[in-house]
C-alpha cells in the first residue's frame, strides 16, 4: 500500500448533533481511520461508549494531543471559539476540515487560512452542498451555456425549523444572525460555485419574526449583484407558517431555464419555446451523507496529492465576507461593495 492509498488517521472534534453524524460518515469510509475524539460534555462521550466506539474519548485537546497523533483533524464545534482550536490543530502539523462557517468574523478565519499557509498544511472547509448531485448537475448546465448566460435568478428556501429538536445543535438559537451564518452561508456559497462569479455588490434586510425559536433574525431577504454573472433575489427563513421546506432556485438564461424545485434533487430545464420542463436525471444521493462523504473523500486526496481543494480556507473567505456584508448591509440600510468591504478586513476580493 503506498502512502497516498493509506487510510488517513484521523482525531475529530465535537460529537454534537451534526458530530455524531460526521463519526457515522468517517467511520464507514475506507479512507478513515477514527484514532480518537474530543468532547467536553460528559452525556456526549458517554454516546461514543453506548455506539461500541473502541478509540479513546477525550474531554479536552490538550489530554488528546498528549495522547494519539493525526493525519487530519475533522473540527465539529461551534464557531464561536474555533480559531485557537484550529490553529493549535495546524501547528501540530494535521491537515484541518472544519464545519462552516469557519468562524464568526473575518480576523478569526482570516488568521487559520494564515496559520494554514505558515505551517504548510491544509485547510478545508465544510461546504457539502456544493458535493450534492443536484448542485453538481446544476453548476455543470450552467456554464455549459446550453441556454446561453444566466441573467437572473431567483432563490426561495421557507422552512419552520425546530431548534430545540434532538436532531439539531442547539448553539443556533442563541446566535445574533442564526440564519445568515448557518443556512443561508450554504446557498450564498452555492451562487459562487454554480455560477462561476464572485458578488459585486449585496443589499440586505434580516428580521426576526414574532414566534420566533430563535433568539436572533432568523429572516433574511437580499438582493445580490454578480461580478459579470446573474442579479439574484434570494429569500430564507426558519420561521415559517408551515412545517413542509419549500425550496425553489430559478436560473433564467438567454435562451432558457434551469429550475430546481427541491433542496435536494427535483431539476427541471426547458428551452425558451419548449411548453413543457424536462426533468434531469441525478445520480442517487442521501442528503448530508453522501455529499458530506463526498467532500472528506475529496479533501484527504487534495491533501495527499497537494492539489488545491476547491473549499478551502482561502476560497471560503469569500463566502463568509459576503454573509457578513448582508449582516453589515442589514444593519446599515445600504448597499455593500463586497471588493470595499472585503478590502476593508484584509481579504483579497480575487479570492
Amino acid at each position: 500500500m503506498t502512502e497516498a492509498e493509506r487510510p488517513a488517521l484521523v482525531l475529530q472534534l465535537g460529537l454534537g448533533a451534526r458530530g455524531r453524524k460526521w463519526a457515522e460518515i468517517s467511520r464507514s469510509s475506507p479512507h478513515v481511520v477514527p484514532v480518537g475524539y474530543v468532547e467536553p460534555s460528559a452525556e456526549a462521550r458517554s454516546w461514543t461508549s453506548a455506539q461500541g466506539f473502541a478509540e479513546p474519548v477525550f474531554p479536552d485537546l490538550p489530554a488528546a494531543l498528549r495522547t494519539v497523533s493525526a493525519d487530519l483533524a475533522l473540527v465539529v464545534t461551534p464557531p464561536e471559539g474555533r480559531a485557537a482550536l484550529v490553529t493549535t490543530l495546524l501547528d501540530h502539523g494535521m491537515h484541518v476540515l472544519a464545519e462552516k462557517p469557519l468562524a464568526l468574523t473575518l480576523p478569526d478565519a482570516l488568521a487559520m487560512v494564515r496559520a494554514a499557509e505558515r505551517t504548510g498544511r491544509s485547510l478545508g472547509v465544510v461546504q457539502n452542498f456544493r458535493y450534492m448531485p443536484v448542485n453538481l448537475t446544476l453548476r455543470d448546465m450552467v456554464q455549459s451555456g446550453r441556454y446561453g448566460a444566466p441573467t437572473y435568478a431567483t432563490v426561495l428556501y421557507i422552512r419552520n425549523r425546530d431548534g430545540h429538536a434532538p436532531h439539531l445543535n442547539k448553539y443556533p438559537l442563541v446566535m445574533d444572525h442564526p440564519m445568515l451564518l448557518e443556512q443561508s452561508i450554504h446557498h450564498l456559497d452555492l451562487l459562487r460555485f454554480v455560477y462561476g462569479a464572485e458578488v459585486e455588490e449585496v443589499t440586505c434586510t434580516t428580521w426576526n419574526p414574532p414566534g420566533s425559536r430563535y433568539r436572533g433574525d432568523a429572516c433574511a431577504a437580499a438582493l445580490v449583484r454578480m461580478r459579470g454573472g446573474p442579479m439574484v433575489v434570494y429569500h430564507g427563513t426558519w420561521v415559517s407558517g408551515s412545517d413542509q421546506l419549500e425550496f425553489r432556485w430559478r436560473t433564467d438564461c438567454e435562451r432558457g431555464v434551469i429550475i430546481q424545485r427541491d433542496l435536494f434533487g427535483d431539476l427541471v430545464e426547458g428551452a425558451a419555446a419548449d411548453t413543457e420542463l424536462r426533468p434531469v436525471t441525478l445520480a442517487p444521493a442521501e442528503p448530508f451523507m453522501t455529499d458530506s462523504a463526498r467532500l472528506l473523500d475529496d479533501f484527504i486526496d487534495a491533501c495527499r496529492r497537494n492539489r488545491p481543494f476547491a473549499s478551502s480556507g482561502r476560497d471560503h473567505l469569500q463566502t463568509l465576507a459576503l454573509t457578513l456584508a448582508c449582516i453589515e448591509s442589514g444593519q446599515s440600510g445600504r448597499p455593500v461593495s463586497l471588493s470595499e468591504f472585503s478590502q476593508r478586513w484584509g481579504v483579497d476580493s480575487q479570492g
